[in-house]
């Protein structure tokens, strides 16, 4: 073969590849986007008298919420918010729960306490969230319609109980609500204090779990 010959097999070639590359990263990238779908959970969508879930994605029929006992275990497919239009508040009040994963998640999970719902059967829920997850850290955020504000971003603290070696995990989440200010506690301790005016407060208590968890809740206080 002369040389304008490997030349021209040369450029075939790397066209060649090129083109491959292109065609085949997005369906690639398609497939890798979501490294932990929502499981499959069986026999769910059935809850405990007045409760009601909004999954962020999928159905109901994906999450099994019993309660016994006062307490309310969650074995979650999507994430979601629970409510019980019986669990309404207004003004100043105090909403705490211990909150606890039954085993390890497959990544950092997080769930904890809602107030401030309104709507939340329809296209513009809103309310306020105050999280935690394995690694001794808390969030709080509000949803407002489509947007999810963060008020205090992943903030690690030293009074929270991280994972266990048994995959296990257990605190106490407390939200008083005192005239102007909204005070937020773990296992009895503030770790921060603010303004009512940035948050939802009037409206119902409840609970926020994300997907894939195994959660328990009792020590109910509101």
């Amino acid at each position: 073969m002369n040389i304008l010959g490997l030349r021209r097999l040369l450029f075939l070639s790397a066209a060649a590849t090129l083109l491959v590359t292109v065609s085949v990263t997005p369906a690639m990238a398609q497939k890798g986007g979501d490294n932990d779908p929502d499981r499959v959970v069986s026999a769910g969508g059935k809850f405990p008298a007045g409760w009601s879930a909004r999954p962020d994605r999928g159905t109901a029929d994906q999450i099994v919420f019993t309660e016994a006992a006062n307490a309310y275990r969650f074995t979650m497919g999507p994430a979601a918010t629970f409510s019980n239009p019986a669990w309404a508040k207004s003004g100043d009040y105090k909403f705490s729960a211990r909150v606890g994963q039954t085993k390890a998640p497959t990544h950092p999970v997080s769930y904890g306490l809602m107030i401030g719902g309104t709507a939340l059967a329809g296209d513009n829920p809103v309310y306020t969230y105050f999280l935690l997850r394995n690694q001794g850290e808390f969030f709080i955020a509000n949803r407002e319609g489509a947007q999810r504000p963060v008020i205090v971003d992943w903030t690690a603290n030293p009074v929270i109980n991280k994972q266990g070696a048994d995959g296990k995990q257990s605190n106490v989440l407390g939200i008083q609500v005192q005239g102007a200010d909204v005070i937020f506690t773990i296992n009895g301790t503030e770790v921060t204090r603010l303004p009512k005016s940035k948050l939802h407060t009037d409206g119902l208590i409840g609970f926020r779990v994300g997907h894939n968890i195994d959660v328990q809740i009792d020590q109910v206080s509101r």
